[in-house]
């Protein structure tokens, strides 16, 4: 399945140096891509308010529902460094994640150029469809 995945600004860069290598979705209701990617599916990576910059092939994945904070405290002990992020991303997701999704990040490729693609709803994650990267063209 392909995915589109919104980043914020500096954290596709991160991917592209091999400083992120997990990325974590947090969130405090079951939305995408819980429970809806799989090992294997493509995720192209989009900068908030910008363009696509290229993609990653999503390797193991885990899924967390009904966390609290003890439970998400040792989550992120135990996954920081790989999900590359900082304290103030931390508090403010705490007491405010029920679910997670974590993410390896496999063979991450960078456009050539980047693309365009018209996006008019807030979320963060989107899944476009395709049943196998076989099926799925980039171009």
């Amino acid at each position: 399945m392909l995915h589109l995945a919104i980043f914020s600004p500096g954290e596709i860069q991160k991917i592209f140096t091999g400083k992120k290598t997990i990325d974590g979705r947090f969130s405090q209701i079951r939305c995408m891509p819980y429970k809806s990617i799989e090992k294997g599916d493509l995720v192209l990576m989009k900068k908030s308010g910008g363009k696509v910059y290229g993609y990653f092939v999503a390797g193991d994945i885990k899924f967390y529902e009904g966390l609290d904070n003890k439970q998400l405290e040792k989550i992120i002990k135990l996954y920081k460094d790989e999900l590359s992020l900082n304290e103030s991303f931390w508090h403010k997701k705490k007491n405010r994640t029920k679910y997670l999704t974590l993410i390896e990040i496999k063979k991450p490729t960078k456009f050539r150029f980047p693309v365009t693609v018209k996006k008019r709803n807030l979320s963060g994650w989107i899944s476009l469809g395709g049943q196998s990267q076989s099926q799925i063209e980039l171009f």
